[in-house]
């Protein structure tokens, strides 16, 4: 079994790498919009959460924020705290590289509510574990 959760990790990598790049992103970038929360997420959250460097995620941030796809803001509480925020064009690729993923793993596996259900239990352990 482990050998076929390392094949599809690798697999949807290469998925996600090869969407990205028809996006003109890097997979670090497609990562990072796709991980940032409708409200938000600080920076050291998606460097935690992709599990970047603090200064790989700031120099993707720095490219993505370039290309108007996001913005930052200080946190008002603290200061030392930076928000990343999805712009519309942002929010519009992210949308495109999730419908393109669903598609993919739905033309793949046949049916999205069957392993919707299984890959959320298999996630809920995980995350069980990891605290």
């Amino acid at each position: 079994m482990f050998e076929e959760i390392l094949q599809l990790n690798t697999n949807f990598i290469f998925l996600v790498r090869k969407i990205a790049k028809k996006n003109n992103l890097t997979l670090p970038q497609a990562l990072i919009l796709l991980n940032i929360s409708i409200s938000g997420s600080s920076m050291s959250t998606l460097a935690s959460l992709l599990g970047l460097d603090p200064s790989t995620i700031t120099r993707n941030i720095e490219k993505l924020e370039i290309r108007n796809l996001l913005y930052r803001e200080k946190s008002t509480n603290d200061t030392r705290k930076v928000y990343v925020y999805m712009s519309g064009q942002g929010k519009k690729i992210s949308k495109n590289i999730e419908n393109d993923l669903e598609l993919q793993l739905v033309n793949a596996i046949g049916s999205k509510i069957d392993i919707t259900e299984t890959i959320q239990k298999i996630n809920w352990s995980l995350e069980k574990n990891k605290l």
